[in-house]
Parts: C-alpha cells; sequence; structure tokens
C-alpha cells in the first residue's frame, strides 16, 4: 500500500458524496472536494498537515507570484501525480523496505539498546488508556477494549496524528519538534467574505509558503532521508544526542528541511508489524521503540504560534485548559503588543496578510491539551482574520489589546465576586471556579466579533474608536452583571446570607464603573467640582 497511490484520503464532496480520494485528487474541478471527512477531528486535523507538507515539500512555489498563480489556477490531477512522484517510495506503508513514518532498522536487528514493546493497536489513539491506568483500573471515563483493531488507512491515520501531537510516554520516548500537543493554527476560506471557493484545495494552498520565506532548518540538504526521516537509520537518542536547527534559511524546492516543511518525523520510532497480504485485513497490535529524535533548540513551526519571551528561545504554543477563545485571537492572529511574554502568531498566518489583499479569510486553530501524555480535552475554533492596511495596523491592534484586557479584568472581577457571594471566607475556600471566567467569555464572544469589523472600519475612516471602546465597557457591564446573578440567584444561597449577596453584587457593579476599567477603554471621567 502506497499513501500516493492508494484511495485511501476521507473527503466530502461539492455535492455533498462522501469518498475516497488519492493525494493528487485534492484539486479536482468537476465536482472538487471541499472537506476531510474523518470519524475524529484530530484525524481530519492531522490529515491536513499531511497534505500541506506534501504540498510544500513538491509543490513549493518559487516566489508569490508562483503561489498567486497556482491560487487562481489549480494545478491538475496529472501535474500532482507529477510532483508528488519524486518522493514515492517515502510513502509506502507495509513492505521490506522503508515504511512511512516507521523505523528504518529492522526488528532483529536492533542493539539492545532500543528496547521494542507490544501494544495493542487501540494506544494509537491519544486518548486510549495507558498500562498503569489499566493496570490500576482507573479507566473511568474511557474505557478500555472500545477499539480492538483498525483497517490500515485509520492505524496510519491514527500513527500520523499521534507523531504529531507526539505526547511523552515514558523514558525515550520523545516528543516532536513542537512539543507534545501543539497548538495548530491553518488559514482557511470564510465562506461568506473571502471572495475564494471553499474547497480543499484553497484551505490547503493559503497554508503553502513560497521558497522565499525564511524558515529554521538545515541548509542545502537534498537527499529524500533528509525530508523524510525513516527512509534511513533513525538518529536515535539514547545518549541524549539531539537535533538542532540551523539558522533560518529560505525553502529550498530541492530540499525542504525535515519537520517544518514536511510531515514531522517519527518521534517515538513506530512500526506496526508486517500485516498479512488480504485486502480485508485489520491490525491488532503494533511495535514502539523508544530513544527516537530528540529535537532541542529554537526549531520554529510554520503551523504554529510561538510564546516569545525576553533572552529566551520561543516556546511553541498548547492549548490550555479554557479552549481557544477571543482572549487569544490577539496573538494567534496579530501579534500582541510588546511585554516580556507575547505571543507571536503562526509563519503561515503571518504571510498570508501580505498576500490576500481584500476580503476575509479564517483561522481554523485546534489542539489536545495535554497533560503530559494525558490528553485533558480536544480544542478547536475558527477565528476571523481581516486584512488590515499597513498603516493602522499597529493602532488596530493596540485597540483589541484594550478590548480582550477589558474583558479579562470583567472575567476576574466576576470570579472573585461571585466567590465572595457564595462563601463567608472566600480566600480559604479551596476548588476551581475558572468555569466562572470560561463562562464569561463565552457569554461575551459573539459580542467580541461584532465589534472588530466595526473597530476597523472606523480606523479606516480616520476615527479612533473611543466610542466603541465605552460600547464594549457597557457590553461587559451587562455580561458581568447578567452571570453574576446567574450563578448567585439560587434560593439555598440567599436564603443562607442575602446580604452577602448583595453586598458582593454592590461591590462589582462598583468595580465595573471603576477608574481602572475607564483609563483601559479610554472612557472620560467627569470632572469633581471644586469645594
Amino acid at each position: 500500500m502506497n499513501l500516493l497511490d492508494t484511495p485511501w484520503l476521507p473527503v466530502r464532496l461539492q455535492d455533498g458524496t462522501r469518498t475516497l480520494i488519492r493525494p493528487a485528487e485534492i484539486a479536482a474541478k468537476d465536482n472538487p472536494p471541499v472537506a476531510l471527512d474523518s470519524p475524529r477531528a484530530d484525524f481530519n486535523g492531522a490529515l491536513a498537515q499531511f497534505l500541506i507538507g506534501l504540498l510544500q515539500t513538491c509543490l513549493a512555489p518559487k516566489n508569490d507570484d508562483e503561489w498567486e498563480e497556482r491560487l487562481e489556477r489549480p494545478p491538475t490531477k496529472e501535474q500532482l501525480d507529477a510532483a508528488f512522484s519524486r518522493y514515492h517510495t517515502a510513502f509506502e506503508v507495509d513492505g521490506t523496505g522503508p515504511r512511512f513514518m516507521q523505523d528504518y532498522d529492522k526488528l532483529e536487528s536492533l542493539n539492545g539498546k532500543r528496547k521494542p514493546a507490544t501494544n495493542e493497536i487501540a494506544s494509537l489513539l491519544i486518548e486510549a488508556p495507558g498500562d498503569n491506568t489499566l493496570r490500576n483500573n482507573a479507566d473511568h471515563f474511557i474505557k478500555r477494549g472500545h477499539v480492538e483493531a483498525l483497517c490500515p488507512v485509520c492505524a496510519i491515520t491514527a500513527l500520523f496524528t499521534l507523531q504529531l501531537n507526539a505526547p511523552s510516554g515514558g523514558a525515550g520516548h520523545r516528543t516532536s519538534l513542537r512539543g507534545g500537543g501543539p497548538l495548530t493554527t491553518l488559514v482557511a476560506v470564510d465562506p461568506e467574505g473571502s471572495g475564494l471557493p471553499d474547497t480543499l484545495w484553497y484551505n490547503l494552498w493559503l497554508n503553502v509558503l513560497p521558497e522565499t520565506v525564511p524558515l529554521t532548518g538545515t541548509r542545502k540538504l537534498d537527499k529524500p532521508q533528509h525530508i523524510f526521516p525513516w527512509l534511513a537509520p533513525t538518529r536515535t537518542s539514547e545518549k541524549g544526542q539531539t537535533v538542532m536547527p540551523r539558522p533560518p534559511t529560505p525553502l529550498r524546492s530541492t530540499g525542504p528541511r525535515p519537520g517544518p516543511s514536511a510531515p514531522t518525523p517519527p518521534t517515538p520510532a513506530t512500526a506496526p508489524p508486517p500485516p498479512p497480504q488480504r485486502k480485508d485485513r485489520l491490525l491488532t497490535h503494533y511495535v514502539t521503540l523508544n530513544y527516537g529524535i530528540n529535537y532541542a533548540g529554537a526549531w520554529r513551526h510554520p503551523l504554529t504560534p510561538y510564546q516569545e519571551r525576553d533572552n529566551a528561545e520561543p516556546l511553541p504554543l498548547h492549548p490550555q485548559p479554557g479552549g481557544i477563545t477571543y482572549r487569544h485571537w490577539l496573538g494567534l492572529i496579530y501579534e500582541e503588543p510588546e511585554g516580556r511574554r507575547r505571543v507571536t502568531p503562526a509563519i503561515v498566518v503571518r504571510e498570508i496578510q501580505s498576500e490576500i489583499r481584500s476580503g476575509r479569510l479564517i483561522v481554523w486553530a485546534f489542539g489536545y491539551d495535554m497533560d503530559n501524555m494525558k490528553p485533558r480535552c480536544w480544542y478547536e475554533a475558527v477565528l476571523p482574520l481581516y486584512q488590515v492596511p499597513d498603516d493602522i495596523r499597529e493602532t488596530f491592534a493596540r485597540r483589541v489589546g484594550q478590548l480582550i484586557e477589558a474583558a479579562e479584568v470583567c472575567a476576574n472581577l466576576v470570579r472573585k465576586q461571585v466567590k465572595e457571594a457564595w462563601f463567608k471566607r472566600p480566600g480559604d475556600v479551596r476548588g476551581d471556579t475558572g468555569f466562572l471566567t470560561d463562562a464569561f467569555y463565552q457569554h461575551t464572544e459573539a459580542d467580541f466579533y461584532a465589534l472588530l469589523p466595526a473597530l476597523l472600519t472606523a480606523m479606516e475612516h480616520g476615527d479612533d474608536g473611543r466610542l466603541l471602546l465605552a460600547q464594549w465597557h457597557r457590553t461587559l457591564t451587562a455580561a458581568a452583571l447578567a452571570l453574576f446573578d446567574e450563578h448567585t440567584a439560587s434560593e439555598e444561597l440567599a436564603f443562607a446570607d442575602p446580604a452577602r449577596v448583595a453586598l458582593a453584587r454592590d461591590k462589582l457593579v462598583k468595580q465595573l464603573h471603576g477608574a481602572k476599567l475607564k483609563k483601559l477603554l479610554l472612557i472620560t471621567q467627569p470632572k469633581e467640582k471644586a469645594a
């Protein structure tokens, strides 16, 4: 089975048909595929990155003009087949030679330092309970035994998904160059505002970079094994060996660097045993090897935003409890204002803003919130991406930063005052009340996204946006009081101490109209009369 020859990618076509296609069929003109259609959200995210990596490796445009030409005139199936054929051998799934995303060495040839372990096939799924959980009979929420076998296509998709997210999993099992559970942000067509066809080809090509864009990696490596590490013996790490990036260099059509410009290499090295040669075969077990590639240093993956820190290496962003909300919008789209810790958008998000001059796109953000090797939640969100003129970009970002900071202040006030209404000594109470903050962002998210285009339009016409900041203050105040009332209206609480609830609400009202928020949102306060 070769991933370039076999129809294995699940898609939904323009007429609603669900089918499997080969990679070269992603740009079909008649009844084109419009979306990936896997049964799992994490599979869809992984397959999108697989196809972007394939296009970036085999069809990277030489410059912006070539990128725009292919955006307007997608390649034919024959042209894609010809481009992909250069690396045909890198996409073999089984057989006796190198296999996609699997260890190059034969298991019987290992020197004893890397210890193979046989696992049930369900362990390829990130949420599957681990050995320790099973031993302790602690698989309470996700039970064992739900998946006992996978077809080859599902198994290879699960393997690639696992490698992209690469959670740490015991001694010598390495994370990817983005760490475990990275946040991925992909640019996509906005059906209502971009003016581009909402098809799979356009949603993929928007994330392919011209060769002129500098990326971290290794200079002038043009052999297939430099691009696809599974075509050569694994660079193992049993003695702490690492793989470091070189300084940023432009992409080269003959040798994109490992990792950022190609599908992420295996991080533990993993090899399913050769399955029986039957079309209806199922896989029940796979073998894992520890001490795979150990990435270190300032790698910068083009599909992931980073946290910049003064005098330190940038860190890839990872989803956190609470999900992906509008409080993250500025860093994921434009860049947060200067500070000791600030978030910069993924390279593909940054670059697209200089390519698309009109209309609106969206950013598809997704990833696992991981606690080491334990997935706490899968988060996914769609964020609007506006084309902001260069002359107002800095001011627009500053205004949006004020909107988000004001929301953070109000969310914290609500949480604090609800606790004061609930408890006589709120400072002594243990427990996570983060759900109150999350609820505040959910209550105000639609208003925030409705305000953005109004703010942009106002600033394009020379307005400083102060009236809209005042409108945002009214929105935040109303949401804060409504949320407070919702969580303190219990008859039991009111009966216990209605005075405490009333005092907490009065305090919240004063803080919402206090000097801190008004200063942040540039609301002029009336001057006090002279005595």
